[in-house]
């Protein structure tokens, strides 16, 4: 099975669980914004103090990929309360699909000769534009879904970072993915500040990748 196959389709899943998580929680009352937030904070560092001894045992790293998504979701419902406004489960769901799609355009551009060569450089010039582009339909649209798409596609930046990392096996990728979500740590970061700074936005964390392997030659046939 191709690495980017298992990335995109755990991305997806991860998303889509938060997604769910954060629809669900409208229907629980919670006296502010903060709350459902340090919820899940809480909920990430268990996932962290849990992932330090899971190493690459596959379950276990599951089960920390599945806390990160949940904590995720606790953050996302944050900030609809903050910004009191909210998204039906149908729209976050799109949002989640076009995240996944921005992933497999970066792994379709990173197939051409001159991107590959280059790779560090198209690395960071990706995000960069990516970037630009956000800030610029942040700046000229009033749509509630834009705000969410910025975070989750922080996230699947992060997932395009394990997508790069070098993996020898299914347990290695599997481990990289599961550290990749703990980029939830920057939207809980990102969204605290604005509570306490006001404002809307995002704001990018990159990574750095180093060189790298072209990703054409990173692809697995697991049995």
């Amino acid at each position: 099975m191709k690495k980017i196959s298992i990335v995109s389709i755990m991305s997806f899943i991860f998303l889509i669980i938060s997604s769910i998580v954060a629809y669900l929680l409208q229907y629980i009352s919670f006296n502010k914004a903060i709350n459902p937030l340090l919820i899940g904070l809480i909920i990430l560092v268990s996932s962290g103090l849990l992932a330090i001894f899971t190493k690459k045992k596959i379950g276990l790293n599951i089960i920390c990929f599945m806390l990160s998504a949940i904590a995720l979701g606790f953050c996302i419902r944050a900030w609809y309360i903050f910004r009191n406004f909210d998204n039906s489960f149908f729209t976050i769901f799109l949002v989640s699909l076009a995240c996944v799609a921005y992933l497999w355009i970066f792994f379709i551009l990173a197939h051409i000769p001159i991107f590959e060569k280059y790779f560090t450089a198209f690395f960071w010039l990706y995000f960069i534009i990516s970037f630009i582009a956000y800030v610029f339909v942040i700046a000229f649209t009033k749509t509630t879904y834009v705000s969410t798409f910025g975070y989750y596609m922080l996230i699947e930046m992060a997932f395009i970072f394990a997508l790069c990392a070098e993996s020898k096996n299914l347990k290695e990728l599997v481990r990289a993915i599961t550290l990749s979500t703990y980029s939830v740590f920057v939207v809980a970061f990102i969204i605290l500040l604005f509570m306490y700074g006001g404002g809307d936005g995002l704001s990018l964390d990159g990574f750095d990748i180093g060189k790298k392997k072209p990703l054409r030659n990173q692809e697995f046939d697991f049995k």
